[in-house]
């Protein structure tokens, strides 16, 4: 059965790997910094602070914070609703402001040095709500994401984790087209680093690729993160 389960693991990953297409494409990094603290063995509480660049590496594309709570329903799925406030540049001076819900659920598996996990998330979205006729109208999509880690007794553990993106409705984009439907594919491959039991690092490189949609773009972005547990 473990070997079943690793087939069909490693055969997403290929699937994952042929989705791209011809389109427009761009190059950034994505830097974040995440704390964690427990409050019980069941739950703990999530932040994170993440800025983006783009137009390779020469232009700020965005700052997000997330407000959040991981509760664990017993050792293998997890819980987690997130509050998300974006501020995302705008060609023109100024930001446009967005809030975003999230709702994760996550479960994982661990097969000797390997452990599966498989994540969905449900999310929802305002943005210029007080400036744009839309901005009160939410934006709702679902995202399916497959990890796989290598756990081994060093303090390096390697990863890679394919999501897909669903969109429900994005009333702001390219609807009706591309509702109800999937339109984005992000391959990750990267690195944890264990610094001690409360400090970790992150090195990874995505790819990010949209198809079913008018204005396709493939993004290629660097990305490190520091996690502190307290």
């Amino acid at each position: 059965m473990a070997r079943k389960n690793t087939f069909y693991y490693f055969l997403m990953m290929l699937i994952c790997l042929s989705g791209y297409g011809q389109n427009t494409k761009d190059a950034g990094l994505w830097a974040t910094f995440s704390v964690q603290k427990e409050i019980t063995k069941k739950i703990s509480l999530t932040f994170d602070q993440e800025m983006r660049l783009r137009e390779n590496f020469q232009r700020l594309n965005l700052f997000y914070t997330n407000v959040g709570i991981d509760y664990k329903l017993n050792k293998n799925i997890k819980i987690s609703p997130t509050y998300r406030f974006t501020q995302k540049k705008q060609l023109e001076p100024g930001f446009s402001y967005r809030h975003r819900f999230m709702l994760d659920v996550t479960a994982k598996k661990k097969l000797s040095n390997i452990t599966l996990s498989e994540r969905v998330r449900y999310q929802t979205e305002v943005q210029n709500y007080y400036t744009s006729k839309k901005g009160k109208i939410p934006e709702h999509y679902l995202r399916f994401r497959t990890d796989i880690k290598y756990t081994a007794p060093e303090k390096i553990t390697p990863y890679y984790s394919c999501e897909f993106r669903y969109q429900i409705t994005a009333p702001r984009g390219d609807e009706p087209l591309s509702n109800y439907g999937f339109h984005r594919i992000r391959n990750v491959a990267g690195v944890e680093y264990k610094i001690n039991d409360n400090n970790t690092l992150n090195f990874y490189y995505l790819i990010q690729s949209e198809f079913n949609i008018v204005d396709k773009e493939s993004i290629y972005i660097v990305g490190i993160g520091y996690n502190l547990s307290i």
